[in-house]
């Protein structure tokens, strides 16, 4: 998350927030945006490994990828009923030390057992990172929250590539069972300056539904109704993109790369274009305009699959899991800034909450289609390539919607992360 400090001294706090000034501001800044790191890292952590943990378990490798998103989904439900009922701070703190302790548990578990924790571990994380993006509508002032936001998920991502290389550096020395260590290493980690530095945060607000028994209830209606395009286009499009984490793993092991520690390097180089996109989300967002930002990432993902599909080397590999970084590090922040401008303060939190839970049903989803998809076509590379292409009708949709929508305005403290 260290990009954020580069603003300085510049603090990205309200005037106003509770949050401090200058640069223990933006450090507390990056210690409360972390949230999504820690769902990131929950999954990248296993990425190298997953082809071994598979041997270990009594089911095949979809219920083992879907595990942990299943978990997800879940916890997106679980997080808004929380953040309804208790603040942000609380939920962000108090999940993350449980991250730690059922993380841990993988180091010792087997088969079921094994699963189960993943499944809980999903669960846990995402309550971590839907308080966590909660604290950011809730301190980060509007015109700043694109910047924010970018640097939450390029941090988010390079907390990503250091620890699913560190786990593939410690399965080849140690064996799989020792990446599991990194879980509580990184609640740790996070929970020691959290506790220390995010301010208190506002408990939920009771007095409206005090008043009106049916004013929660109505909340809940409008969050569902207003803004269910918004899930919809969102659940299409994570049950794409999350390919370059479901099967590029047994893609490379399918061609030979047999490595967790090579196989984790190729990875990196999709999360470092998600970095660099993410980082660079506020000049995409001011060059493309919110309306034509659909297309540029389905553009991105078509061509990533399809180059994907077609290679046979790791070159190609790479190139392809570059090209899907760049979609996936646009969406990433944009489909939060989307959100948290749309949903009301007293609906917020089950608003982000609903956002993860579409976002990992989709991932969820992703792991079942490839099996039966694949052996329709032929192999998992035909399959790949199919869904590139499907991708392509995808494009056509979003130039349509672009040639009729228009953009959101962009605050000016928002256009670039010099401002």
């Amino acid at each position: 998350m260290d990009p954020v400090t580069a603003q300085s001294g510049k603090s990205l706090a309200s005037p106003s927030s509770a949050l401090p000034s200058g640069i223990l501001g933006n450090i507390t800044i990056v210690v409360m945006v972390c949230g999504p790191s820690m769902v990131g890292m929950m999954l990248t952590i296993l990425i190298p490994v997953l082809p071994e943990i598979a041997k270990e378990v009594p089911v095949g490798r979809s219920m083992l990828i879907a595990m942990p998103t299943m978990g997800i989904v879940v916890g997106g439900i679980i997080a808004g009923y929380l953040l309804s009922r208790a603040s942000a701070r609380t939920i962000m703190l108090s999940m993350i030390a449980v991250f730690g302790i059922v993380g841990m548990a993988g180091m010792v578990l087997q088969g079921w057992p094994l699963l189960i924790s993943r499944f809980l571990t999903g669960v846990v994380a995402t309550c971590v990172s839907a308080a966590s993006t909660t604290l950011v509508g809730e301190h980060i002032p509007i015109e700043k929250r694109p910047r924010v936001l970018g640097l939450q998920m390029a941090g988010s991502s390079i907390a990503g590539v250091i620890a699913m290389n560190i786990s593939g550096l410690l399965s080849d020395g140690f064996g799989w069972r020792a990446s599991f260590a990194l879980f509580p290493a990184i609640a740790i980690l996070i929970l020691v300056p959290g506790a220390l530095l995010i301010p208190a945060s506002r408990r939920p607000q009771t007095g409206t539904a005090a008043a009106d028994p049916t004013a929660k209830v109505k909340s809940g209606w409008r969050l569902v109704f207003d803004m269910w395009p918004l899930y919809l286009f969102l659940l299409a499009m994570h049950a794409t993109v999350y390919t370059s984490n479901s099967q590029t793993p047994f893609l490379l092991a399918d061609q030979g790369v047999a490595s967790a520690a090579v196989r984790s390097r190729l990875q990196s180089i999709n999360q470092i274009m998600i970095v660099l996109s993410a980082f660079a989300y506020p000049l995409t967002r001011r060059i493309l305009g919110t309306r034509w930002i659909p297309a540029f990432f389905l553009t991105m993902a078509a061509a990533g699959l399809v180059t994907l599909g077609l290679s046979h080397n790791l070159l190609q590999v790479g190139i392809a899991l570059a090209l899907m970084g760049i979609g996936s590090g646009t969406l990433f922040p944009h489909q939060s800034n989307l959100v948290l401008a749309r949903a009301a303060p007293e609906i917020r939190g089950r608003a982000v909450g609903l956002m993860v839970s579409t976002q990992f049903l989709a991932d969820s989803i992703n792991p079942w289609v490839y099996p039966p998809l694949a052996s329709a076509v032929g192999g998992l590379p035909n399959a790949l390539i199919a869904v590139g292409l499907a991708c392509v009708i995808g494009i056509v949709v979003a130039l349509g919607y672009g040639a009729r929508a228009t953009n959101i305005a962009v605050p000016e403290g928002a256009k670039s992360y010099g401002h």
